[in-house]
């Protein structure tokens, strides 16, 4: 008798627990940050989607079209190093530097100066977020292939930056 109330007592512990919230495991910052930057790479080939008609400089579409290369390009590798090392797919983390919807609705109804201003600071904000993003995988991420994907993004992006803010100071306006 003394042993089936030691099972009942078991079972209804175990089912006590089975009430208790289970917190998954925090994703690896290698599947962490290739969720986050994806996402945040698609959404820059977006941003890059929209220059193409609006009267922009040649200096804006040419670091438009550098970006959308870079980007496209970025995303695969990124993509193919999650499939090669079975990152689980996680949900996206909070991305650093996204355009906010009501920047990507105004966007399309800008033309010219307006259009290059706006285009310009929402892409040097984006940029921004993903240097942030790579200094943060490299405080914490292991995966070798990835720290140097995080070294050659912030070179390039910092370039890109830099490239960016000069052209912004060549448009008149605020």
């Amino acid at each position: 008798m003394s042993r089936v109330l030691a099972v009942v007592l078991l079972v209804l512990v175990a089912a006590g627990c089975a009430d208790e919230p289970v917190t998954p495991p925090a994703p690896s910052p290698d599947a962490a940050f290739v969720a986050g930057m994806v996402p945040h790479h698609q959404q820059a080939l977006e941003l890059t989607a929209m220059v193409g008609g609006r009267g922009a400089s040649p200096g804006l579409e040419a670091v438009a079209l550098r970006i959308d290369r870079d980007q496209v390009e970025e995303i695969g590798q990124l993509q193919g190093l999650a499939l090669a090392r079975g990152l689980p797919v996680v949900p996206a983390p909070m991305m650093m530097g996204m355009a906010s919807p009501a920047t990507l609705a105004a966007l399309p109804g800008l033309r010219g100066a307006a259009f290059e201003r706006l285009w310009l600071d929402t892409m040097i904000r984006h940029h921004e977020g993903a240097l942030a993003m790579a200094r943060d995988y490299l405080a914490t991420g292991t995966d070798e292939t990835l720290r140097r994907y995080n070294q050659a993004l912030i070179a390039s992006q910092s370039a890109e930056i830099t490239t960016m803010a000069q052209l912004r100071t060549t448009i008149a306006g605020p």
